[in-house]
């Protein structure tokens, strides 16, 4: 975080001053000389400083040499050695310096030079590559002279800071600095700084927010963006996404094209993704990927496609991918050349797909994603309803060569596939594989279910409950969809009342299961299948707030049940709120009928007239609709004394729709209509007509009773 340059200058000064503390030494060693010693050694002692005062250490550290290499006794012998090893430091002599240090801490432990010594000891193990000793002499240091256990302190932090000694260790350091007031700013803002990183680097990020921000509040301008940064990164790793945004714009705003700025710029696109924002995260995202300086670029890259493809912007994904595929290594390429071609399969550019996936098969025939393209390159061809290619494709990676996962996957898609192509027998056996081999894997519920669906099919109502219901009372998420699909085969078998226990226990295991509505209307329906209008009734009513399809089925079905019942009115009230609600649904012609007959069958003539008017007005003459109103109309005119208008329109139904099931009904109220105006021979012709079309045995008998009779 710090430059090396930097930081040697904080730690060079300190040395540096030694200069100044030498020569107060100098006339402290001269003037505590003691009367016991030699006038010779007292001469050459002062003789050796003088020396040294005048920076001739080469000189001055013979004549320490000599002196302490002389058999009598001097008073001051720590002294001389404490600046012969002086003189051989200046000297750039580090080994030599170092022993003579560790000897006057070893063999004078109560000299003034102590700490002194200790503090030469760690510079001359520093400029010997020593760093471990070096911290270790700086440690020695006592606090009898504080400024410079602060300085050796600083500079043992700076050391173990520079070469990744033991964190805890290096934290300690700085932390008992702190503990002094007398640091000056530059010093406590480094203790704080590089305090805060090593609980960084151990994880803590309460703490090291702790000295982060303490550090910010002296911090220099040039060091401000990194510890921006730093304050950032600990909320992140806290998990504090909003402030780490915050704090991560924060240090945007200080230098944006820095490198610094830039993942600031990316790591703010992931707090955007972390707090459920990932459209925020792309326009970040997208400007490191667009700067071909940006030392996050490739990781822009990677990430931008991803979350375009999660967001289903697939065609930008192909664009991001084509921009940027050169920032990546090479052997990051492979990848998004998979999901650019993943990508164009899910705009619906099948061939373009093809042809992408077919490439990176031929280039990359050994890549992990080799496999899962040719899988995709079968699922296109499905999506393009090319089912026996597609089985080509899925055969090759349904080896046991293959990743089980991705083999299981392919053995189900070819279940699909013939599925799809008419062949039962081969589906079958395929989704009985995908169970049999991956009694555990993640497609043998997929595989049950579609072996239920195919035994639906082929009216094994026995083997398809087993298939359902072995998935019902599972947890899986087919779970709910199987209770429901049991319920339909109970049903298509005829067991109504179990069809209904079913469909309850769908709607109390899966109260908000998105087949809620249907279930409902499926328990209506079995109740009618009963004969239970009351409690179809009861069913169908609970789906007048629906939103979707059923509330309209229910509302038809309600007036059905209140039309059977003769409350007509309650009937037309519900016809017409499906008709107001939405007039081109569906039932709405049905329902348009059904208001008819209901007036009809009120004896409100006019009304039905009207009603079915508008019906033959409104759809055309091919419309399934108009056979049966063409009836209905013609019955009312009948019925209204218009009786010879409304033979016409009875009429209408056998000559111009041959094929409809009203034909027999016709001909039956056309010969009761010329029976009302006393013209009998119509009125056979038309019963000998009814009986040409195979009638129901009601209107059979009604005819051969009524030509009997004539």
């Amino acid at each position: 975080m710090n430059s090396e340059k930097n930081r040697d200058c904080i730690f060079r000064k300190p040395r540096a001053s030694m200069l100044v503390i030498a020569v107060m030494l100098l006339t402290f060693s001269i003037s505590s000389l003691c009367t016991a010693d030699t006038p010779e050694q007292l001469e050459q002692y002062r003789y050796a400083l003088g020396l040294i005062q005048r920076h001739l250490y080469e000189e001055a550290a013979k004549v320490l040499s000599r002196m302490l290499s002389e058999p009598q006794a001097f008073s001051q012998s720590d002294g001389a050695m404490f600046w012969l090893a002086e003189c051989e430091y200046r000297q750039k002599n580090n080994v030599k310096a170092a022993g003579l240090y560790e000897k006057l801490l070893r063999d004078y432990p109560q000299s003034i030079f102590r700490d002194r010594a200790a503090y030469g000891l760690g510079w001359a193990h520093t400029n010997d590559n020593n760093p471990k000793s070096a911290t270790e002499a700086f440690a020695r240091v006592s606090r009898s002279d504080l400024p410079l256990w602060i300085d050796a302190n600083l500079k043992r932090g700076f050391l173990m800071v520079r070469y990744n000694m033991d964190t805890e260790q290096t934290v300690r350091v700085y932390e008992d600095l702190l503990k002094e007031s007398t640091l000056t700013e530059t010093q406590r803002f480094e203790s704080h700084l590089q305090a805060g990183i090593g609980k960084f680097n151990q994880s803590i990020y309460r703490h090291a927010l702790d000295h982060f921000t303490s550090a910010l509040e002296i911090c220099p301008d040039e060091k401000r963006q990194p510890l921006q940064f730093y304050i950032a990164e600990a909320h992140f790793r806290l998990k504090n996404y909003k402030e780490a945004a915050s704090e991560y714009a924060s240090t945007i705003a200080l230098a944006p094209d820095s490198q610094l700025g830039q993942k600031s710029a990316y790591s703010l696109a992931w707090c955007h993704i972390r707090l459920g924002e990932p459209e925020k995260a792309v326009p970040h995202f997208e400007k490191q990927a667009e700067n071909k300086r940006s030392v996050v670029r490739a990781e822009s890259v990677k990430n931008l496609v991803d979350l375009q493809m999660n967001l289903h912007q697939y065609e930008k994904a192909i664009a991001t991918i084509d921009n940027g595929l050169n920032a990546l290594p090479a052997a990051e390429r492979p990848e998004l050349a998979y999901i650019r071609a993943l990508a164009l399969s899910r705009i619906g550019e099948f061939e373009k797909s093809l042809t992408a996936f077919a490439d990176f098969v031929k280039k990359y025939p050994r890549h992990a994603r080799t496999d899962e393209a040719i899988y995709q390159t079968g699922l296109v061809n499905v999506a393009l309803s090319r089912f026996k290619e597609a089985i080509e494709y899925f055969e090759r990676v349904s080896s046991e060569k293959v990743d089980p996962d991705l083999r299981e996957k392919a053995i189900y898609r070819i279940g699909e596939c013939w599925f799809n192509l008419g062949n039962i027998k081969l589906a079958g056996d395929n989704f009985n594989k995908v169970i049999k081999v991956f009694p555990k894997g993640k497609a043998r519920y997929d595989a049950l279910y579609q072996l239920g669906e195919l035994a639906y099919m082929q009216e094994s109502h026995a083997d398809a409950l087993t298939a359902f219901e072995a998935i019902a009372s599972s947890k899986n998420e087919l779970a709910a969809q199987a209770t429901f699909r049991s319920g339909e085969v109970l049903m298509k078998a005829g067991r109504h009342n179990d069809a209904i226990i079913r469909f309850q226990e769908y709607l109390n295991n899966y109260s908000d299961g998105k087949l809620k509505e249907d279930a409902i209307f499926k328990i209506g329906l079995a109740w009618l299948e009963l004969k239970d209008r009351a409690q179809a009734l009861a069913a169908f009513s609970q789906l007048m707030n629906a939103k979707g399809y059923f509330r309209q089925e229910a509302r038809f079905h309600i007036g059905e049940i209140a039309r059977e019942l003769e409350n007509y009115p309650l009937a037309i009230q519900h016809y017409k709120a499906i008709i107001a609600e939405d007039a081109a649904h569906p039932l709405a012609s049905r329902a348009r009928r059904a208001v008819g007959i209901s007036l009809y069958q009120t004896k409100d003539f006019k009304g039905a007239i009207e009603t079915f008017a508008a019906i033959l007005k409104d759809y055309p003459a091919t419309d399934a609709a108009i056979p049966e109103s063409r009836l209905w109309f013609g019955k009312s005119l009948i019925a209204s004394d218009d009786i010879e208008n409304g033979i016409l329109e009875v009429l209408k139904v056998p000559v111009l729709y041959p094929g409809s099931e009203f034909i027999a009904t016709a001909y039956a109220e056309a010969a009761r209509a010329y029976a009302k105006l006393n013209n009998i021979n119509k009125s056979r012709m038309m019963y000998e007509e009814l009986l040409k079309v195979k009638p129901p045995a009601e209107l059979r008998q009604e005819a051969e009773t009524a030509l009997k009779k004539n």
